[in-house]
């Protein structure tokens, strides 16, 4: 499968700025498989992550809106809109568990982009996704890799992100509008 997602790129590559969105379930292997290609390709690799919405900017009801945690306006004007554009750009990272602002990231823009994360393929993004790559994994092994990320987290998890991100994959038809699903 990975052969076909490299030759895919390769041959959009020639049209200009790529952006690949990897999408999937908490820990199916988004971030493992981002790394891969990056280590084979050199890309640019954006993590979703980077872009949630800090605590204080998230409208009172944002647990009813599908990614009302994420910060798409800030994802588009300061990475994807520019690199489409072939404006040299950066932005800053964001960590939602210090709540903080942390580092200045640069794009490449010789490079193909990468955007990494849950809610990569979020219907706000589509315009400037190129190729959509999702990422599954059974319920069983998710839970097993969730135990060994943080077993602390794991029942905020089970009762809260899983099933935020399940509607979010069901409303938007995100593993059925996706270019390659990568089962782990």
């Amino acid at each position: 499968m990975e052969i076909n997602i490299e030759k895919i790129i390769k041959k959009k590559e020639l049209e200009g700025q790529i952006v690949v969105a990897i999408d999937g379930k908490c820990g199916s292997g988004k971030t493992t498989l981002s790394d891969k290609l990056n280590a084979n390709h050199n890309y640019n690799v954006v993590h979703m992550d980077d872009f949630y919405l800090p605590f204080q900017k998230r409208d009172k009801n944002w647990m009813n809106e599908i990614g009302g945690h994420m910060d798409f306006d800030r994802v588009i004007d300061t990475v994807l809109k520019p690199y489409k554009e072939h404006i040299e750009t950066n932005y800053i990272s964001y960590d939602c568990h210090s709540d903080k602002y942390l580092q200045k990231i640069d794009v490449d823009l010789d490079k193909i982009l990468l955007l990494e994360g849950s809610y990569s393929c979020h219907t706000r993004l589509k315009n400037y996704i190129d190729v959509k790559i999702f990422v599954d994994i059974d319920d069983k092994l998710q839970y097993e890799r969730l135990m060994k990320r943080n077993e602390k987290l794991v029942d905020k998890f089970v009762s809260m992100w899983i099933p935020f991100e399940n509607r979010y994959f069901e409303e938007m038809n995100i593993k059925q509008g996706a270019d390659f699903i990568i089962k782990n």
